[in-house]
C-alpha cells in the first residue's frame, strides 16, 4: 500500500479560502445545511465506495431524489453489491460499567490499545487486554433463545455489555430492535420493538457513554432515517426520539459522548433531551455536506458550487461544540469525500473518489493529517476496510499500524505503517476452510489477536500476532457447536479481560439462536 502523490494536498495550499466566521449567535461549524431540502447528504460511514464495507451492511438503500442536482442525487443514494454471507458467529466482549475519561479534550469511541474496534465500549475505553494464557479451552455456556420477531432481512446494527445493579447484560440493536440477555442464563431481560410510526431500525452508535446511552436512527418510511433516539441499555429505556432535520438522512452514522449525540453530516443534538445544539455552517450558499460520527468528532466534507470556493474541503470538528479541530483541507477528485471514519482515536478516516484512487488518511493527536495512504496494493484488491458505523469491523488500529482482515481465496491478515503506508507484514492461513478473524485489543505485552479456524466442527484457535513480523502464539481453543466454522461467515471476536467468557452475536438470528456464551 503505497503513499499517493497528493499535490496540493497540504491544508495550507495556495488558493484555499479562509472559511468566514459565522454571524453572531449561530452554531460554529464549518458548512451550511443542505440546500433546498431533501437528502441533507449520504451519511459517509453508510457508502460502498471502491468495495469498502465488505459484509452486508443495515440495509438503506434510498431511492434516488426526484429533481435533484447531480451532487444531491450522487450523496443521497447509497448502492454497491453486497457480499452475503452464511452468518455464523460475532462474538463480543462485554467490558464492565466503565469509568468516565479524564481527557478534557475530543474522546473517541473507543481508545486505548484497541481504538478501531472496541465495539460496546464508552468513550475513551479500551479494548481490553488480556493476558497470554495458552492451553485455556473455551466451551458453549448457553444458547440464548431465538427471537420470533427475527426475519431474514433483519441485519446487526450494534452490541454493547451493560450492567444494571448486580446483573450484567449482553445488549444487542438490529432492525426489528434491541435487546438485553442476562449474561448469566442468556434469558431475555428485556426488549424495545421498533416504536410506532417506525418501520425500522436504521443505525446505531458504536459506542454508549459514561451513562450507559446509546444512540440509534428509525426509518419512518421511504427511507428517511432523520429520526433519532437515546436508548438506556442498562435500563432498556427508550429515552427520547426526535426528528432531527426536516431533510431527508439516509442512513447516519452516529455517535455519543456525555452531552450530544452526533449525526454525521447534520450536527449534534443534546443527550438528554434530543434539542439541536449546533448544525453544520457554511462556505457558501451552494453546499453538500457528508460526513462522518466517531466518538467525539465529525470528520465532514462538503462539495460547494460558489463561485471563488475550493470544490471540496475536508475537516474535523468537535462534536460537542460544532469547532473545528483541524484546517481545512482541499480536496480535488471530482468526487471525493469522506467515506468513513476507520479508527477514532487514533484517528484515521477513508476517503474515496481522490484523483489516485481511495485512500487512508491517518491524523495525529492534534488532528494534522498525515500522508494519504492507497487502498490499493499492486497485484492486489483494494483493502475492504469498515468503518466505526458498522457492527462488524474488518480492521484494528492499534498505535500507529492498521491490520486488515484479508479475504478471498485464502484468509489473513495485514499489518501496515500508518506513516508510511508499507505493508509490515502479511500472515495467512493455508486454505479458506482455514479462516482468520481478527479480534479487537490486545494481550499485555501489545500483540494483536486473532481467531483461526480449523475446519468444518473443529475448535478454532485463538492466537496472539507479533507486532514485528507477525508469527503466532496460541493462547486458547474454543469449541465451536456442531456445524460451526468462522470460515463460514463474517465474523468478529472480543475476548474478555482475563479470558474467561465470549459471547457472539449473530448478524442474523432468524434461522438460529442470537447469542452463544462460551466460557471455560
Amino acid at each position: 500500500m503505497g503513499g499517493v502523490d497528493y499535490g496540493a494536498y497540504a491544508a495550507t495550499a495556495p488558493g484555499m479560502p479562509a472559511q468566514a466566521p459565522p454571524p453572531a449567535g449561530a452554531p460554529v461549524g464549518p458548512y451550511d445545511p443542505v440546500p433546498g431540502g431533501g437528502y441533507a447528504g449520504a451519511e459517509a460511514g453508510q457508502t460502498y465506495g471502491g468495495g469498502y464495507n465488505y459484509q452486508q451492511q443495515p440495509g438503506y438503500y434510498p431511492e434516488a431524489p426526484k429533481q435533484r442536482n447531480p451532487v444531491m442525487l450522487w450523496g443521497g443514494i447509497i448502492g454497491g453489491v453486497l457480499a452475503i454471507a452464511i452468518v455464523i458467529g460475532l462474538v463480543v466482549l462485554l467490558q464492565p460499567s466503565p469509568k468516565p475519561n479524564p481527557n478534557p479534550g475530543p474522546v473517541a469511541d473507543s481508545g486505548g490499545t484497541s481504538s478501531s474496534t472496541s465495539i460496546g465500549g464508552t468513550s475513551g475505553t479500551t479494548g481490553g487486554t488480556t493476558p497470554d494464557t495458552s492451553n485455556a479451552t473455551l466451551k458453549v455456556a448457553w444458547n440464548a433463545d431465538k427471537d420470533p420477531n427475527a426475519d431474514s432481512s433483519s441485519q446487526l446494527l450494534g452490541v454493547w455489555g451493560s450492567t444494571s445493579g448486580s446483573d450484567s447484560f449482553a445488549v444487542r440493536a438490529d432492525t426489528t430492535g434491541i435487546r438485553a440477555y442476562n449474561l448469566a442464563d442468556g434469558k431475555q431481560a428485556w426488549n424495545i420493538p421498533v416504536p410506532s410510526g417506525s418501520k425500522e431500525l436504521c443505525t446505531a452508535s458504536r459506542s454508549r457513554n459514561a451513562k450507559n446511552i446509546i444512540a440509534v436512527s428509525f426509518n419512518t418510511g421511504d427511507y428517511d432515517c432523520s429520526t433519532i433516539g437515546a436508548v438506556d441499555i442498562a435500563q432498556g429505556k427508550l429515552l427520547w426520539s426526535v426528528k432531527s432535520t426536516p431533510d431527508k438522512l439516509s442512513s447516519p452514522a452516529l455517535s455519543v459522548t456525555d452531552k450530544v449525540v452526533a449525526v454525521g453530516s447534520l450536527g449534534a443534538l443534546n443527550i438528554d433531551n434530543g434539542q439541536s445544539v449546533w448544525q453544520f455552517k457554511g462556505r457558501g450558499k451552494d453546499c453538500s455536506v457528508y460526513g462522518a460520527a466517531a466518538g467525539s468528532v465529525i470528520v465532514a466534507s462538503d462539495r460547494c458550487y460558489d463561485s471563488g470556493l475550493q470544490k471540496s474541503v475536508l475537516q474535523v470538528v468537535n462534536a460537542e461544540t460544532g469547532n473545528p479541530v483541524s484546517q481545512a483541507i482541499p480536496l480535488n477528485g471530482q468526487i471525493e469525500r469522506i467515506d468513513a471514519v476507520i479508527s477514532a482515536q487514533p484517528l484515521v478516516a477513508l476517503i474515496s473518489g481522490g484523483t489516485n484512487g481511495d485512500y487512508i488518511l491517518p491524523f495525529d493527536d492534534s488532528y494534522k493529517p498525515g500522508n494519504p495512504m492507497s487502498t490499493k496494493e499492486a497485484g492486489s484488491d483494494s483493502l475492504r476496510l469498515s468503518g466505526q458505523s458498522d457492527a462488524i469491523s474488518n480492521n484494528v488500529v492499534i498505535g500507529k499500524t492498521l491490520y486488515v482482515q484479508i479475504t478471498g481465496s485464502k484468509s489473513g491478515i495485514n499489518a501496515y505503517d500508518l506513516g508510511t503506508g508499507k505493508r509490515l507484514w502479511s500472515v495467512g492461513s493455508s486454505s479458506i476452510s482455514n479462516d482468520m478473524r481478527l479480534v479487537p485489543g490486545t494481550t499485555k505485552d501489545g500483540k494483536v489477536r486473532a481467531i483461526v479456524g480449523q475446519g468444518y466442527d473443529k475448535p478454532a484457535k485463538l492466537v496472539a500476532l507479533s507486532p514485528n513480523d507477525g508469527s503466532m502464539s496460541d493462547i486458547a481453543t474454543m469449541s465451536m457447536p456442531s456445524g460451526m466454522d468462522i470460515g463460514m461467515s463474517q465474523a468478529q471476536y472480543f475476548i474478555p479481560d482475563d479470558n474467561s467468557q465470549v459471547v457472539a452475536y449473530r448478524r442474523s438470528s432468524s434461522y438460529a439462536s442470537p447469542m452463544t456464551k462460551w466460557s471455560k
